[in-house]
C-alpha cells in the first residue's frame, strides 16, 4: 500500500498543507535475530487535537505493513509513541513497506484539528471510526533472504517441469524476477522425490543450484538485468558477505551456497559410512 498525498475530506495533520505549524512524523529502526524481523517505530505528534484524542483513547496509532512479494500484509494497532513490532522472518521477502497512521477509535462530531489550512474557514467535521487523523512518512526497506541451498533458493530460483517429453538438458531462464530451472520430466519427479531428504540435498545443490549460480553471477556483473529482483537479492547477499570484491566466481558461489561441495561430500560420506 504506497501512500502518497490525497484529498481527505476533513484536514489531516502531515497531508500536505492541510494542517499547518503541526507535524507527524515516524522513525524507523529494523533489526533481525535467528526467527524474527522487528520494526521499532517512534512517532512524534505535535497537533494539539490528535494528541488529546489519543490521550482520551478516541484515536490510536496504526503500522500498516506489506510485503509485495510474499503478500505478507498486515494493520499493526497501538497507543504509546514507540511501539515495537515483531513479525516471523520467513514471511518476508525484498521488499517490505510500513506506513503509519493515526486513526479514530470512535466516531466524532464536530472535529477540527487546531491550525487547519485557511481553505477549511471554519468548517467542523464529523470524523468515523476509522478515520484518519494524521498520516507520518513512509519507510521502505529490503529484507534478505537467507540464502540456503535448496531451503531457500525458492526466493531467487525456481525450479518447474519442460513442458516437451523426453530426457534433455537443463534449461536456465533469467529473464524475470526469478530464475527459471527446467527439467525434464523424468528428472523433475526425482527431484521432487529427493530435495526434502536432508542426505542427498547437498548433492542436488551442487548439481542444479551451484552450475545456474555461476551462470547468473557473470549477468549480476554486468548490467543488463539490474531490474530483476533475484539480481538485487545476489548483489545484497555477496555485500553482507563482503564479496564484492571477490573475482573467482566460483569462490562467491560456493559462499553464498555455505559450500554445498563440503556439505555434500559429508553427506556422502555418512551414506558410505552406513553400508560399511
Amino acid at each position: 500500500m504506497k501512500r502518497s498525498p490525497r484529498s481527505y475530506p476533513h484536514p489531516v495533520v502531515g497531508n500536505r498543507d492541510d494542517v499547518a505549524d503541526a507535524a507527524f512524523a515516524a522513525e524507523y529502526k529494523v533489526t533481525t535475530d535467528s526467527q524474527n524481523l522487528y520494526v521499532e517505530v517512534s512517532i512524534n505528534c505535535t497537533s494539539a487535537t490528535v494528541n488529546e484524542l489519543l490521550a482520551s483513547n478516541g484515536a490510536r496509532f496504526i503500522a500498516h505493513v506489506e510485503c509485495s512479494n510474499t503478500m505478507y500484509r498486515r494493520a499493526f494497532e497501538f497507543t504509546e509513541t514507540t511501539k515495537r513490532i515483531q513479525i516471523p522472518a520467513d514471511q518476508l521477502n525484498d521488499s517490505v513497506e510500513v506506513n503509519v497512521f493515526a486513526c479514530t477509535i470512535h466516531p466524532k462530531s464536530g472535529y477540527r484539528p487546531e491550525k487547519a489550512h485557511g481553505d477549511y474557514a471554519d468548517t467542523v467535521f464529523d470524523v468515523r471510526k476509522g478515520d484518519v487523523l494524521a498520516v507520518a512518512n513512509g519507510f521502505t526497506f529490503d529484507v534478505e533472504s537467507q540464502f540456503d541451498a535448496l531451503a531457500r533458493i525458492g526466493s531467487i530460483m525456481q525450479i518447474e517441469e519442460a513442458k516437451e517429453d523426453g530426457d534433455m538438458a537443463a534449461r536456465v531462464e533469467f529473464g524475470s524476477d526469478k530464475i527459471l530451472i527446467r527439467l525434464c520430466k523424468n528428472d523433475f519427479t526425482d527431484y521432487k522425490l529427493l530435495r526434502s531428504q536432508d542426505i542427498v540435498s547437498p548433492a542436488l545443490a551442487c548439481a542444479i543450484v551451484l552450475p545456474v549460480l555461476l551462470e547468473a553471477l557473470t549477468l549480476v556483473d554486468g548490467s543488463d538485468y539490474d531490474g530483476y529482483r533475484w539480481v538485487k537479492s545476489i548483489r545484497r547477499r555477496l555485500a553482507a558477505l563482503g564479496l564484492e570484491k571477490e573475482q573467482d566466481r566460483l569462490v562467491r558461489a560456493q559462499k553464498l551456497l555455505e559450500l554445498p561441495l563440503r556439505r555434500a561430500l559429508v553427506a556422502a560420506r555418512k551414506v558410505t559410512e552406513g553400508f560399511a
